[in-house]
C-alpha cells in the first residue's frame, strides 16, 4: 500500500516573509510539511503567535495560519511524495518526537539571518521552516538532494521536488483544504501585550543563543 507525504511552499502575508523574500530575491518563503491532503496535520517552524514573529519553534499549521486570516491571495506548491508505509511511519514518527519534545524545538533565528546573508548557522534542537521538512523527508529515508538540510531555503525545496508538483496556485483555491478552525488555530491568533512578549522575545533569543554557546565550547572540547 502506497502512502504520501505533502510539502507545501508558500508566499506567506507577512513582514518577515516579504523580508526574506527581498533579500532571498525568492518568490517564496515558507515551507510545510503534511501528513495528510487537506493539511490538517501539517507542520513547519515559525511564529508560535500571531502577535509576536521573533519567537517560535515547530508548529501545527493550517490554511488560517498560513494566510493570517487575511483576504488576500496566497500562492503555494504543493508537493506529493508517495512512499512506503514504512517511509511514512519514520517521517511521521520524527514530526511527533519533535512536536513533543520536552526539551522544545526553537526556531532558530541566527540560521534565519544566516540564510540571507549565505552564513549558514546550525544550532542544537533549532531548525528553520525549510530546514526541518528535507530533514523530516530524509528520517523517512526521502532523499532528493546532496544538500544538507540547513543549506536549503523554500526556493530551492522548489527545484528540487519539480517532478512530485500536486497543485499550483491560490491557497484558498486548494480544493482540499481544511476549512473548519482548530484548538492549535485558536491559540496562535490568541494576541497577547507588547511587555509580555518583549519579555518571551528576550528568554527566545537568550535560549537559542545559550545552545549555540554549549555546541561550541562542545566542539571545542571535543578537538583537544
Amino acid at each position: 500500500m502506497e502512502k504520501y507525504i505533502y510539502v507545501v511552499i508558500s508566499k506567506t502575508p507577512t513582514f518577515t516573509g516579504k523580508m526574506v523574500r527581498k533579500f532571498l530575491n525568492a518568490k517564496y518563503n515558507h515551507a510545510s510539511i503534511s501528513l495528510d491532503e487537506n493539511l490538517s496535520q501539517m507542520y513547519s517552524f515559525c511564529r508560535f503567535s500571531i502577535s509576536n514573529p521573533l519567537v517560535g519553534g515547530i508548529v501545527r499549521e493550517s490554511a488560517f495560519t498560513l494566510t493570517l486570516e487575511l483576504d488576500e491571495d496566497v500562492p503555494i506548491k504543493v508537493y506529493r511524495i508517495p512512499l512506503t508505509i514504512e517511509k511514512y511511519k519514520l517521517i511521521s514518527k520524527f514530526i511527533d518526537d519533535t512536536y513533543n519534545d520536552v526539551e522544545v524545538y526553537y526556531y532558530n533565528f541566527l540560521q534565519a539571518i544566516g540564510i540571507m546573508s549565505n552564513k549558514k548557522h546550525t544550532v542544537y534542537k533549532t531548525y528553520i521552516c525549510s530546514e526541518f521538512v528535507i530533514e523530516a523527508l530524509m528520517r523517512g529515508g526521502i532523499n532528493l538532494t546532496s544538500l544538507k538540510p540547513y543549506q536549503i531555503t523554500p526556493t530551492d525545496i522548489c527545484g528540487i521536488m519539480r517532478q512530485f508538483i500536486y497543485y499550483s496556485g491560490n491557497l484558498y483555491d486548494y480544493p482540499f483544504r481544511q476549512k473548519i478552525k482548530t484548538k492549535d488555530d485558536e491559540f496562535f491568533f490568541c494576541k497577547t501585550g507588547i511587555l509580555y512578549e518583549g519579555v518571551n522575545t528576550l528568554r527566545h533569543f537568550w535560549r537559542v543563543m545559550s545552545r549555540d554557546r554549549n555546541s561550541k565550547r562542545e566542539n571545542s572540547r571535543s578537538r583537544i
